[in-house]
């Protein structure tokens, strides 16, 4: 008979039992260990960033305690409030900074808002120096190209506004850092890319070219039509979705109800209707039949676009309307058709002046100095009952309460001193000049046009920045807070010009000494009587770019 096998006995069962909860706490206290360790090499790797990263966390602090709890932009931020309350589509911008407030809305706190956006801002910066020092370039450089993102206080008013722009901007970035992190990104990288640059057009449109030209950009440089073609259908994906849903809510298989009547206001600076020579139903829009002073006929002195676009006595306003939200009656789909034939046959029949007016646009920045600054002194003017009434409710339906601070035409914003004080004094003596930004724009151009500094991935950068610069310019009007998403790509495609040669054909994984040829290299001598580690082994492992 086969001898009966004895279990374990209980006090050695319980035995086990703690051995393995110690052998696993061991492990977790080795893993945190091993964890800080690498944060602390990371770290003193990149001194240099490390110190000027967290150094810009100085006068973010100083604006989330000096302008509280936000920066509120016009009625555009109390649309996004109320849209992310209501979870509908808005006809004027596309809604996907409303679903991300959405996300936030549990904590009815503005405050958490512009916390995570300034967060989304260093990020940013993180991902200039990473994806320059992947691409070679030497970590002064790197950091150096990070330093308007860093420092800028457009970029750092941009975080505190309650606004798009930022998350666009974030999606953007992190769409180009998946996309060129490495020489030839994998079919999934192309993916990821394709769909972050989706995505950020649903939160900032002007980004949808970019799409396609990221999908170019995979065939110039030989990726392959496979990954052009997944990250072209990844980017279209998001988009599609939007539209579908867009569509449901007004008919209209679009991004908004918007696109046209922007065009239309931006040929109010040029137009002429003896040129054009409109159809009837057109005439009414032509600038003589506009309201008041607005039927200049004197092109050059014409009021901006914006003026023509939110007269509420132009034609697209009529009939008035008394709606709760009432800078939306204008934007449907009849008025934005119409709009749009008559900005197409201006621009057919004048494309000279049209294209002067955005060339203008274009490089005004590099000119003139942005005068995108915090409000201080906050704004006397406010923005009027009905739209008070309307701000107030979004705010309140947002947060749970209806504490606001004074509502004014432009920027909003509930002051604190000192603190406000001190980032006035800091937004004087801390910005981008316009000319510098213009010799940055420059020397990526150089960059690119030079075939010893060209590459690719500086290229797609340029030519997205332009991209970015021109379009609002071209659908509507300048104004430097479009501005601000060209900077990091422009600073990154200067940087890049100064790569070192042949990095683009380098392996993704590089030595340290690679990384820092003036670095001294580490001996390799076991010292006597030490085993070599190295001993038995065909090659070392490199270190991790």
């Amino acid at each position: 008979m086969p001898a009966l096998r004895k279990g374990p006995s209980p006090g050695t069962a319980e035995a086990g039992t703690e051995a393995g909860t110690a052998s696993a706490t061991r492990r977790e206290g080795r893993s945190w260990r091993g964890a800080l360790a690498r944060l602390q090499r990371l770290i003193g790797d990149n001194a240099l960033f490390s110190a000027a990263l967290a150094l810009s966390v100085v006068p973010r602090v100083i604006a989330m305690l000096g302008f509280r709890p936000a920066v509120l932009f016009r009625l555009d931020t109390f649309d996004y409030l109320w849209d992310a309350v209501r979870l509908t589509p808005n006809p004027v911008n596309p809604s996907g900074y409303a679903l991300f407030l959405a996300l936030l809305r549990p904590f009815h706190s503005l405050t958490l808002v512009t916390a995570l956006q300034h967060v989304l801002g260093l990020a940013i910066a993180v991902m200039i120096y990473a994806l320059l020092r992947s691409r070679n370039v030497t970590r002064w450089l790197a950091t150096l190209a990070a330093v308007p993102v860093l420092f800028d206080p457009g970029q750092i008013l941009l975080e505190h506004l309650i606004m798009a722009d930022i998350l666009g901007l974030f999606l953007m970035v992190a769409a180009f850092t998946v996309a060129l992190i490495r020489t030839s990104p994998s079919v999934w990288r192309s993916v990821s890319a394709g769909l972050l640059m989706g995505v950020s057009a649903l939160v900032r449109p002007t980004t949808l070219p970019l799409i396609l030209a990221l999908a170019v950009y995979l065939l110039a440089t030989r990726a392959g039509w496979r990954k052009a073609g997944a990250a072209l259908l990844a980017g279209a994906l998001p988009v599609l979705g939007y539209m579908l849903w867009f569509n449901s809510t007004y008919g209209s298989f679009n991004l908004t109800n918007s696109a046209g009547l922007f065009l239309w206001s931006r040929t109010m600076s040029f137009a002429n209707c003896a040129v054009i020579k409109p159809p009837p139903d057109l005439r009414a829009l032509c600038p003589t039949a506009q309201p008041g002073a607005l039927s200049q006929p004197v092109a050059a002195k014409r009021a901006r676009p914006s003026t023509y676009l939110w007269d509420h006595d132009a034609w697209q306003w009529q009939p008035p309307s008394s709606d709760l939200v009432p800078d939306v009656a204008a934007f449907n789909q009849a008025n934005n058709s119409r709009a749009l034939r008559f900005a197409i046959r201006a621009i057919v029949a004048q494309p000279l002046p049209y294209a002067a007016i955005v060339v203008k646009g274009t490089v005004g920045p590099f000119v003139h100095t942005n005068a995108f600054r915090f409000p201080v002194p906050p704004e006397t003017g406010g923005m009027g009952a009905m739209n008070a009434r309307y701000a107030q409710a979004a705010v309140r339906a947002y947060t749970g309460s209806s504490v606001t601070p004074f509502l004014a035409w432009h920027l909003s914003a509930g002051e604190r001193h000192p603190y406000a004080g001190i980032m006035n004094s800091y937004q004087r003596v801390i910005f981008l000049p316009g000319p510098l930004f213009g010799l940055i724009v420059a020397i990526g151009l150089a960059g690119i046009l030079i075939p010893r500094r060209r590459s690719g991935a500086a290229a797609l950068l340029w030519i997205s920045a332009i991209i970015i610069l021109a379009l609002p310019t071209a659908e509507h009007e300048y104004t430097y807070r479009y501005v601000i998403p060209a900077v990091p790509l422009v600073c990154m495609a200067a940087a890049l010009a100064f790569r070192r040669r042949g990095s683009d054909d380098q392996p993704a994984t590089i030595t340290r000494q690679q990384r820092d040829p003036d670095r001294e290299p580490a001996s390799r001598d076991p010292g006597p009587g030490q085993p070599d580690p190295e001993a038995g082994r065909p090659g070392a492992e490199p270190d991790p770019a």
